[in-house]
């Protein structure tokens, strides 16, 4: 059948019209998707999270090499941007995550693909009442590559191993090679050994942060994260180093509970005590006195120079646990070993004593949390 010539005008009307429609609706689609591509990679949650004086809790999930997307070490970074006390809440790779909501499954988050970071999220939430919406993973080669960017670490060496000299008292350089060697080589291969290797790292590198603050622009950022998988952005990255290179305080735990069935799981009462010991020092600001315990060495042949550091100390309120004689090399310059976290206390510590050279070696082991070494330069 033949359409006549009205008919035919009438079609082509019909089509005109569905290709105007066609073309709006692609337009919709395409002004839609510059918004969000435009929301994506210019948000910034970090800087709406300050805002809000909200806690900002980060997971960071580390390995050497890469094993179906699961990993060994885990630790919450938890950041307060009002007065930027930093927390470091370390993972043991036996915690029990729930798989489902009533946790009739679970697994330790060891053995789970990241994939599921929802049902750590979960966990951790229920655990311990933080929402933890950012991860970033690590792997061996990205610690390598981020340390030889900052050029390096100096590390200062007592008595544990992974330094090429077991002698080598004092400070070490190390590259990004030997900053891996030196966590992977800690005693009985340890992961708690190394969570304090790790420690060692992150304290020595804040304490130095003012030397290494010129290095930190978006642009460094963007490099050094450039092969690390994470949910946040470099603008948010960015954020939160603004905040790191503020004047605060840094503490770590292990994450609060206890062994049951092969499974580490959080109990009420730990969480309690982490709440109160822990996480309550990252929000108060206190002006009491630190609470620190206090090992004096006397690091010369010249007698009697820590008992009287001793007595200075106690006599201005500090608790001094044990003094004794060094068995170290001999020094002129005084030191403080920092032995567990807490900036605050060892920076209170050198303004009493004068002593301006600070270095870390962590010993959660360890029953004093600061160490100091007197050198000849007391004796003055």
């Amino acid at each position: 059948m033949l359409l006549n010539l009205s008919e035919l005008r009438g079609c082509i009307k019909l089509d005109n019209k569905y290709v105007k429609l066609i073309f709006a609706a692609a337009a919709v689609f395409i002004i839609f998707l510059t918004i969000n591509f435009y929301r994506k990679y210019n948000r910034n949650v970090i800087d709406e999270i300050i805002s809000m004086d909200d806690m900002i809790n980060v997971l960071v999930a580390g390995r050497n090499v890469y094993n179906e997307n699961t990993f060994s070490f885990y630790a919450l970074i938890t950041i307060n941007p009002v007065n930027n006390n930093i927390g470091i809440t370390f993972i043991p790779p036996d915690y029990r995550i729930m798989m489902n909501d009533d946790g009739t499954k679970i697994k330790k988050i060891s053995e789970i693909d990241l994939y599921y970071f929802d049902r750590i999220k979960y966990t951790l939430k229920k655990d311990i009442q933080m929402n933890v919406p950012f991860y970033i993973k690590v792997y061996s080669p990205d610690v390598v590559r981020a340390v030889n960017l900052i050029e390096g670490i100096d590390i200062f060496s007592m008595d544990q191993s992974g330094f090429a000299d077991k002698n080598s008292f004092g400070l070490n350089y190390l590259d990004g090679e030997r900053t891996v060697s030196y966590i992977n080589s800690s005693e009985k291969n340890s992961i708690y050994m190394k969570y304090d290797r790790i420690l060692d790292l992150l304290l020595t590198l804040y304490n130095d942060k003012e030397n290494r603050k010129k290095l930190f622009n978006i642009e460094f950022i963007s490099e050094m994260f450039k092969n690390i998988k994470t949910n946040l952005l470099n603008q948010e990255l960015y954020s939160i180093a603004e905040i790191v290179f503020k004047k605060g305080n840094v503490d770590s735990t292990l994450l609060p509970g206890g062994f049951n069935n092969g499974y580490y799981v959080v109990d009420e009462l730990s969480y309690r005590t982490y709440q109160q010991e822990f996480l309550t020092n990252l929000v108060v600001e206190t002006e009491s006195e630190p609470t620190a315990k206090i090992k004096i060495l006397n690091g010369t042949s010249i007698p009697g120079l820590a008992r009287k550091l001793r007595n200075d100390l106690i006599r201005d309120g500090m608790n001094v646990v044990e003094f004794g004689t060094s068995n170290y090399p001999p020094i002129y310059d005084s030191i403080i070993i920092c032995r567990k976290s807490d900036i605050k206390s060892v920076n209170k510590i050198a303004e009493m004593t004068g002593i301006g050279k600070i270095h870390f070696v962590t010993d959660t082991t360890q029953l004093n949390n600061i160490m100091i070494i007197v050198g000849e330069d007391m004796a003055k």
